[in-house]
Formats: C-alpha cells, structure tokens, sequence
C-alpha cells in the first residue's frame, strides 16, 4: 500500500476515484432529498439536473487539478486534450454546441412538442449530448403518444429543420375532409359544417389572436383570417368538402372527433345528404372481356 502512495500516477489514480466516488454520491443523496422535502414532478426533475450538472462540473475541474501539478501544465493539458476531442469527438462537440444553442436561444425546452429528422414528440429532458422525446404518431394515426421514449443527439439542431408545434404559438390549422355524392344538397351540408365550425371557435379565435399580438413583436407573422372555412372540390367519388380550422396542437385529435360525431348525426337527419363511397365495378360472370370480342375482318387488298 506504501509503495502504491508513493507513486504519483497511482496516487492521482486513487484520487480520481475518489472524487468520482464522492459525486456520485452527492448526487444520490441529493435525490433523495428532493424526492422527500419537493411534490412538484418538475421541481424534482429540475433540482436533480441541476444538482447532477454542478457535481459534474466541479468533479471535472478537481480531477483537473489533481492531474496537473503547476499552471502551466494544467494550459498544455487542456490544449491538448481540446485538440484531440476536436479531430476524434466532432460529433459530440457538435451535440455539446447543440445544446448550448437549444439552451442559450430557447429553440425549444421541456413540455415543447417538436418534429426533427422525421421523429415527433413532447420534449421530456434535455441533456449535454441529447434530447429526449415522448414519441407521437407512428403507428399511432393521430397526435398521440405511442408511449415509446426516442433519444437523438443535440448536434441534429444544425443538420435538420426543427418544428415546435407549441413555442410562443400552440395553434395550428387542421382540415377534415367530407366526400358526399354529386346528388347531395352539398350546399346544405356546407352550412351544416360551417355552424358547428364556428360555434367551437370563438374561444380559440380569441386566444389565437392574443398570442399572434405577442410573437408578432418577435417575427414578421400575422394571420388576417382566422375563422373556419369550408372549401368546396370536385372529386372522382363526388364533392369534397374541407374544413379548414384552428385547434391547439396538442388537442387535433379530440377537435376532430367532437367535430366529425356533431356533423355526422346532422348529415344523418337530413334527407338531402350521402356520403360518398368508392364506386366498385361488378361485371356478371358471362360479360364479354376485350380480349374476348371478336376480330375485325380481314378486308382484301384491291
């Protein structure tokens, strides 16, 4: 044991693993002590982060020290050790300046739903190297959880586009089609769309035109309609109407539900309105093919 002591590389060894040691269990006890003295989820989740991050830090910089005997070392050692990351650890510097931009200009934080590289969902955590999602969609036909957890690197923030369906703005357009026959009184139907459409709106209307004020100050963005409307086209199986309307992202789902239940038994009650179906073709078993018709005759030269 003396001669291990004795040993400087030994000795910075032991002590490195003692201050690891000692911040691991900082941060146990800090958890626990959170989970007994805070009932806030968010509280707890937030303390236990920071807590992780400051332990993290000044372990760090102790192991620094430790290693480096004068000032002047501890400037080649950092020098060094900041080349060599930079040719072998690019893309976790890139997830290191991710986060530092996700932080430091608030692209989105936790509770955020977002959409980057194809993968959607509600941001859970945000970490150095990578943020962590609650999925939603995939299998799911909806805005809905699918209750898988999907990580991916902060450093995607300068690789791919980045959609955050809440931040500053938490509405967004949604459009539910209805297929009726050519023969409806699509008219009537048009107004029957338009009366529950606009029943549910005003509340959002209002709120909608609150928060365009407030971003309006931060971006050029300004929406000069924002009732419902219904758009009328024709369509192979008959006449197409879309409802164009606006819903808080996180509710598109249930609009749509609530929204397609009222229209339906209205349509129900009124004997001048079908929905349309995909028109199907039977042909008897005896019906003539093209390939079965008969040849055309032969006609002789003159």
């Amino acid at each position: 044991m003396q001669e291990i002591l004795e040993n400087p590389f030994s000795t910075h060894l032991l002590i490195t693993a003692v201050i690891i040691l000692i911040g691991f269990v900082v941060v146990r006890l800090s958890h626990r002590v959170s989970r007994r003295f805070l009932d806030d989820p968010e509280r707890i989740y937030r303390s236990t982060k920071s807590t992780r991050r400051t332990v993290a830090f000044l372990a760090i910089i102790a192991i620094a020290i430790v290693w480096s005997p004068g000032f002047g070392d501890l400037l080649t050692l950092i020098t060094v050790i900041g080349a060599g990351l930079a040719i072998a650890l690019r893309e976790v510097l890139l997830s290191i300046g991710g986060w530092a931009r996700i932080s430091l200009m608030t692209s989105f934080r936790e509770g955020d739903r977002i959409e980057i590289n194809g993968i959607r969902g509600d941001v859970i955590d945000i970490r150095v190297l990578r943020t962590t999602l609650m999925e939603i969609g995939g299998w799911v036909d909806a805005d809905q959880s699918t209750g898988r957890i999907v990580h991916f690197p902060n450093s995607w923030i300068f690789q791919h586009g980045l959609f955050n369906y809440t931040r500053s703005f938490k509405f967004i357009w949604n459009e539910i089609p209805f297929t009726l026959t050519y023969r409806s009184n699509w008219r009537a139907a048009r107004d029957i769309i338009m009366s529950y459409a606009e029943e549910s709106a005003t509340i959002v209307e209002q709120q909608a035109r609150q928060e365009i004020q407030q971003i309006s100050q931060q971006f050029l963005i300004h929406f000069s309609v924002l009732t419902p409307f219904v758009y009328v086209r024709i369509v192979p199986d008959g006449v197409q109407l879309t409802l164009r309307y606006l819903c808080e992202a996180r509710k598109r789902r249930g609009s749509e539900h609530a929204m397609n239940l009222v229209v339906l038994d209205a349509f129900k009650d009124h004997p001048e309105i079908e929905l349309a179906h995909r028109s199907l073709m039977v042909r008897p078993p005896d019906a003539r093919q093209f390939g079965d018709l008969p040849a055309p005759p032969d006609h002789a030269d003159p």
